[in-house]
């Protein structure tokens, strides 16, 4: 969906909702008489598409080319197949082939709209700095006939917004966010099935305001929590209690607080800032120390960040802020917080007890030296984190390990040429 226009948003705003009109089904070239094309007529109605409430408060949206409706049974087990945009505007026709076979007569199927690069892979899409590429609507058509053709009750559907689109105005010039609540919907499959998580998000350009897609399923008042790094690199939190409904849209304004500066004082399990990133205080027998809540090269503790081969480990490090790769022996007293293994926000890995708090280590896998990410080893499998130890040098490295297993998190060697998670600690003052 590209935005054409974008005015102040106050309040709740109406909700989004594309029509389609659907001529008769026509069979297809192939010998499959379950595969049909379909050309559905669709278009923006002018007093459904905008978002608003009251005069001049408006978002106007249109099809891009491309842009694609999912179309799924009743169930949502089976995705029948997919109408594609032919234009971009108001209005377009959607076209493409659907296979009647898991279809029945009197059935109600689903249609989904999603953008073409999008395929629900993290329904998120805000409407400022980045382009609206991931909303997500839903709309039904009854079946009528499946032979000698496809056909429908209706020769038109409307697809209703299933999240909200919330006009979040901030203090600072905000890059990078993370919204994190109950209830919150993180990726949406094409058919359907949900995962609930936190969802994060960059701006392309700065912006105090942010407009993001939001779907909660609580349906009641509660506390958005707000992480931000704002575009010089400082780092932000805030809450904002709302009941945020799917289908309607917001504006709010959100106050932040800086994150605190940690110190050798905090207490285990303090989160803040030092050396400009993140961390978690961490008592090391007796000596606290940071380690940041993120690998290197990661903006959120679930990305796996750069991988890099024994040598190289340092890089992207910044050294004038005190940030270091840590020994073998502070790997292994770490080894020893409590741990499980876990899936957050859809990446697996290890969660430490901290204190009060937790601090997740994704398992990344390794880059076997053949730089082709596709098929990096142990991806989602194995954690394996750098330490400064060597054993013979130029050859072989001591690292933090774990996987799935209970027991199974200790400190093993490992190729020096591998690409390797760097996880960096800083001292205390």
């Amino acid at each position: 969906m590209k935005v054409k226009t974008i005015k102040s948003l106050c309040g709740m705003l109406a909700v989004l909702a594309f029509t389609a009109c659907s001529s008769n089904s026509d069979e297809s070239g192939g010998n499959d008489q379950h595969f049909w094309t379909v050309t559905l007529q669709a278009s923006m109605d002018e007093s459904t598409r905008a978002l608003s409430e009251g005069t001049g408060n408006v978002i106007t949206a249109s099809f891009a080319k491309d842009d694609e409706v999912v179309v799924v049974d009743a169930d949502g087990s089976t995705i029948v197949g997919t109408l594609t945009a032919q234009s971009t505007g108001a209005s377009t026709t959607l076209s493409g082939t659907l296979n009647t076979t898991s279809l029945t007569v009197g059935e109600e199927v689903k249609l989904r709209y999603r953008s073409a690069t999008a395929n629900y892979d993290g329904q998120l899409g805000t409407l400022v700095g980045i382009a609206a590429n991931q909303d997500y609507a839903e709309g039904t058509l009854k079946v009528t006939s499946t032979s000698p053709s496809l056909t429908f009750e209706s020769n038109s559907v409307t697809l209703k917004a299933k999240q909200s689109i919330t006009k979040f105005t901030f203090s600072v010039n905000v890059k990078n966010f993370r919204i994190a609540a109950n209830g919150l919907v993180r990726t949406i499959a094409a058919n359907g099935t949900e995962t609930v998580g936190d969802v994060t998000g960059a701006l392309g350009t700065a912006s105090t305001d942010v407009y993001v897609a939001l779907r909660n399923n609580t349906d009641v008042k509660q506390t958005y929590s707000f992480t931000i790094q704002d575009v010089d690199g400082n780092w932000y939190t805030g809450t904002k209690k709302a009941n945020l409904a799917n289908g309607k849209n917001y504006a709010a304004s959100v106050t932040l607080t800086p994150m605190p500066t940690l110190t050798s004082g905090n207490n285990e399990g303090t989160i803040g800032v030092v050396g400009g990133l993140p961390a978690i205080v961490v008592d090391f027998s007796g000596t606290k120390k940071a380690v940041a809540l993120m690998n290197v090269g990661a903006i959120w503790p679930e990305d796996y960040g750069t991988y890099y081969i024994f040598s190289e480990k340092a890089s992207g490090l910044v050294s004038e802020s005190g940030w270091y790769v840590p020994t073998k022996g502070e790997l292994e007293t770490l080894s020893t917080k409590t741990n499980d293994w876990t899936t957050q926000n859809g990446v697996n890995g290890r969660l430490f007890t901290i204190g009060s708090n937790k601090l997740f280590l994704p398992a990344a896998g390794l880059d076997d030296g053949d730089n082709v990410p596709s098929d990096y080893y142990n991806v989602s499998i194995i954690g394996y984190y750098w330490s400064t130890d060597e054993i013979a040098s130029g050859t072989t490295a001591y690292s933090l390990q774990f996987g799935q297993a209970e027991s199974n998190i200790s400190i093993q060697t490992g190729y020096e040429t591998d690409g390797l998670s760097v996880r960096p600690f800083h001292a205390l003052n």
